[in-house]
């Protein structure tokens, strides 16, 4: 099966799973973890119009899943009625970032957040100007969800430029590793065992995939095995610190209620594997 068939049939499955768990919250069935195999879907989708050489495009499906996190985490925070320019400046920064990519212009992308948008949003929340309690709290706050949300999705993006399979095999494998979580973790109290079985029981089944997916990814063996056992463990710590903050934000760890982190949990898992997965390709292959 040649590589762009196979991921026509993947981007197919997830769309018929993703009609079939539309279905099934219509008819007022729970299910654990439902709304993963949405943010999965979309990310896959990007993959394919890429392949399709509809780069924009993919881009804009990223950029728009950075959009409605970030507008999901401003939600939740207190955020001043003063810092509103501040945020309207944080959205504006995500297509910049995106464009960045198109370009292919690396400097720019690796620095529009961690330094000029970490440098924009101080100015503009001073620029408010009405009081200074709260101002601290709300430029980490603005400057925490663009590094989350907007810096570290967008290396899903970046991938796009060297493979379409590389930024396939993160996904896959991340949407692998939240099933087996999702499943080890429903009605169970999180322990230090817990995790350890959490990380090392898809093992096989990520090193199995990042061999098989060896000659469309490019990856050499060991880099190959490297990340397959690497992925799992950025995927797990992504999980547990989007957890944490959801708690501090919502006070509840629930899938269930609606509006209230969704965006957030589907996209957590990506903090640390998709700027690691990309940093280590870019070190390692050039």
């Amino acid at each position: 099966m040649s590589a762009r068939i196979t991921l026509i049939v993947v981007v197919a499955l997830f769309a018929v799973l993703t009609a079939l768990r539309t279905v099934l919250v219509l008819r007022g069935r729970e299910i654990p973890g439902r709304s993963y195999v949405n943010y999965t879907f979309f990310l896959l989708l990007s993959i394919l119009f890429a392949e399709f050489d509809l780069l924009t495009l993919a881009l804009i499906t990223l950029a728009l899943l950075s959009f409605f996190a970030l507008r999901e985490y401003f939600s939740l925070i207190d955020i001043r009625p003063q810092d509103r320019i501040a945020i309207w400046i944080a959205f504006l920064l995500i297509p910049f970032q995106y464009y960045f990519i198109l370009d292919e212009w690396y400097g720019m992308f690796i620095i529009a957040v961690p330094v000029y948008g970490f440098l924009l949003v101080p100015m503009f929340v001073a620029m408010g100007g009405r009081e200074a309690r709260g101002m601290i709290f709300s430029i980490g706050a603005i400057d925490f969800g663009l590094f989350l949300y907007v810096f570290c999705i967008a290396h899903i993006g970046y991938l796009l430029l060297v493979s379409i399979w590389q930024p396939m095999l993160l996904i896959l494998l991340v949407a692998l590793c939240d099933a087996v979580s999702v499943l080890m973790r429903r009605g169970r109290r999180v322990t230090f065992g817990l995790l350890v079985l959490i990380y090392v029981i898809p093992l096989p089944i990520t090193i199995g995939l990042a061999l098989a997916l060896m000659p469309w990814t490019g990856i050499p063996l060991h880099h190959s095995i490297i990340l397959a056992c690497l992925i799992p463990m950025l995927t797990m710590i992504g999980r547990l610190t989007g957890r944490y903050i959801k708690l501090d934000l919502v006070g509840a760890d629930d899938p269930f209620i609606p509006a209230q982190g969704q965006v957030l949990d589907n996209l957590r898992s990506f903090f640390y594997a998709a700027p690691v997965t990309f940093h280590y390709l870019r070190y390692f292959l050039g």
